[in-house]
């Protein structure tokens, strides 16, 4: 498929990336990727080997001003430094799914840099399948125990990647919920995602109180996970149904209330639930 560059969305995209961290120095063939990459994609071109391995797409091209027909590639790069734990704080801190993360976390020595280029134009489905390709390639190659997911700023237990695509969470890996308890106002939360504005559309958020952090937790994804499959398509003052469906909660966009900055879809919870400024 090729796309033309200039047609970008409101929010335009960032490149994708992860680290693939691993206990032992990984083995990694630039052949061996590329033919796995092909079977998931259709066809994959080696072009470098070695420290820096760089496979380029054909099946996913994008038209430049200069340059028609550009394929998208992947740069999986050793990384020439050992694993500095402390740099995964943050992200250890919002990683839910996974009880055994600090100890998978903590035998990890190697890491391998894995991101996009020249992918940004392709449309986002396309570009959510490249990523969630690659990262089946890696983690069949062997030997990863933890993915850093950069973009949504948490840790990825490789065993449950692959267990959760095998059941049809094909968004999983993609996105994060994150939590926040406000410090300064007992019983005030903040709950957003992390990872959509890698693919040019919103992360959403919730400032709130009063709500079971679990339901709101998963109320969240899906509202991700729709604007993942539908794009930036949620107008300032369209409402979406609350929790319990019996209420409409407005949205608007907004800057994001938690770091890295952004523009989010933010969710009213409306009175006797917003928390904030808003009532």
């Amino acid at each position: 498929m090729t796309q033309q560059a200039d047609s970008a969305p409101r929010n335009p995209p960032d490149m994708w990336s992860f680290e693939a961290l691993y206990a032992a120095p990984p083995v990694l063939n630039g052949e061996t990727l590329r033919a796995a990459l092909a079977d998931r994609l259709g066809a994959a071109d080696l072009i470098s080997d070695g420290d820096t391995i760089l496979l380029a797409l054909p099946g996913y091209c994008v038209d430049y001003s200069d340059r028609a027909s550009v394929p998208c590639e992947v740069a999986i790069i050793l990384a020439d430094r050992a694993v500095e734990h402390g740099e995964y704080a943050d992200a250890l801190q919002q990683t839910w799914d996974w009880p055994e993360k600090e100890a998978a976390l903590a035998q990890c020595r190697h890491s391998v840099l894995v991101s996009e280029f020249l992918g940004r134009g392709l449309p986002a489905e396309d570009r959510m399948e490249i990523l969630q390709a690659v990262m089946h390639v890696l983690i069949e190659n062997g030997g990863i125990a933890a993915i850093s997911q950069t973009n949504a700023g948490y840790l990825i237990n490789p065993q449950r990647y692959t267990e959760s695509h095998a059941r049809g969470y094909v968004y999983y890996g993609l996105l994060n919920i994150r939590f926040f308890n406000i410090s300064n106002q007992p019983g005030d939360m903040l709950m957003d995602s992390l990872g959509l504005s890698a693919f040019g559309v919103p992360d959403v958020q919730c400032h709130f109180r009063a709500i079971d952090p679990a339901e709101m937790s998963a109320y969240l994804y899906n509202t991700a996970v729709y604007l993942l499959q539908h794009g930036d398509v949620i107008a300032d003052g369209h409402t979406l149904s609350s929790i319990d469906e019996h209420s409409q909660w407005p949205c608007q966009h907004e800057d994001a209330l938690i770091a890295p900055e952004r523009v989010v879809l933010d969710v009213n919870p409306g009175a006797g639930f917003a928390a904030g400024n808003r009532d």
